[in-house]
């Protein structure tokens, strides 16, 4: 059944699950693009399989929404209370080591988002694997950091210019601290939506939506931080008019790419 409205109560309804879980910000960071997400799952529910679930406020939405939510993460058991509250089962996989722990032809869409540019090798074999547990016909729908968002480019621009690394000594040093799995906390490159579009045609799927979203952009302009940070607002707000005006120089890049009907495993 069609959901357009994006009901406000399933959304202040996972608001107050995060506030109560100590994640108010980070859903307050991401609402914004989780509306982006449901948009375009707008239509017929289904059984959706989210790769990378952790910490789950989007897997929560799904469930309010009426999907039927498989779940596949690195360490499942750290938001396990949340798993069992949502009546989800999530799996561990590692997607660049192992298959997915489901057969062929499973799910109506897959849901990837905010992980492609975590991923240290090329994509394109956990994309083929995300294709064979597709339904013919299911769509995979990917988000990922725009490699053309203006603020990045002008951060990289300022840093180049003043001859320094592109990454800060606190980055770099973070960075080579990280481990084992743990370097899947950070990224490993950005895309552009040419890219990002090439690899899911090279996977096999078809494209049929790709958008430039701006969900950071939104972040901070809520109501009634004009009278607390009027300057901070001012600024915010004419970046967000900019890249309303030039949508490749938004932050976001949201692709949504279809398994064709009666295709072979």
């Amino acid at each position: 059944m069609s959901n357009p409205a994006l009901p406000a109560a399933i959304f202040e309804q996972v608001r107050r699950s995060a506030e109560a879980d100590g994640k108010a910000a980070y859903f307050r960071l991401h609402r914004h693009r989780f509306a982006a997400m449901l948009r375009a799952m707008d239509g017929p529910r289904g059984e959706v399989l989210e790769v990378g679930v952790t910490p789950g406020h989007f897997t929560e939405l799904l469930v309010q929404s009426g999907f039927q939510v498989s779940g596949v993460d690195l360490d499942p058991t750290r938001r396990q209370a949340l798993w069992d509250r949502l009546g989800v089962e999530v799996r561990r996989a590692n997607l660049e080591r192992e298959p997915l722990p489901y057969p062929d032809e499973r799910f109506d869409w897959l849901v990837f988002s905010e992980v492609i540019e975590h991923l240290l090798y090329s994509p394109l074999p956990v994309l083929r694997e995300f294709r064979r547990v597709l339904r013919p016909g299911g769509r995979l729908l990917i988000t990922t950091p725009n490699e053309l968002y203006a603020k990045s480019r002008l951060r990289t621009i300022l840093r180049a210019t003043l001859w320094l690394s592109l990454s800060t000594p606190a980055e770099f040093r973070h960075q080579m601290l990280l481990e084992g799995e743990d370097r899947y906390t950070t990224h490993a490159r950005t895309y552009t939506m040419g890219e990002l579009t090439w690899l899911v045609e090279r996977a096999g799927l078809r494209v049929v939506q790709r958008r430039y979203e701006a969900p950071w952009e939104r972040v901070g302009l809520e109501a009634g931080r004009w009278r607390t940070h009027p300057l901070r607002v001012l600024v915010k707000a004419a970046f967000a008019g900019f890249t309303a005006a030039l949508p490749p120089t938004r932050s976001m890049l949201l692709v949504v790419g279809q398994k064709p009907a009666g295709h072979l495993v």
